[in-house]
């Protein structure tokens, strides 16, 4: 199943940490400053597995959004 939600990384927020590109190299790669950028492989990815990446980001630069714009919400109650 490909993904329904959008990718974005806060260029600002990231800390280059690499658990994102460790855990998905196809959807993520460091840019030029060394800061996470998303690549068409995320695409790819389930949303379950894009959530489980973008939670593993330590300081929460990775969000996602649905086909409505709005972003996902990573920890639902």
């Amino acid at each position: 199943m490909s993904a329904r939600y959008s990718v974005k990384v806060d260029p600002d927020v990231c800390i280059s940490t690499g658990n994102c590109v460790r855990r998905a190299p196809e959807a993520f790669a460091f840019g030029d400053d060394d800061v996470s950028v998303p690549q068409p492989g995320a695409a790819g990815l389930s949303d379950d597995q894009l959530v489980q990446i973008a939670r593993s980001c330590p300081v929460g630069a990775i969000s996602l959004h649905g086909d409505d714009g709005r972003e996902v919400d990573l920890y639902p109650a």
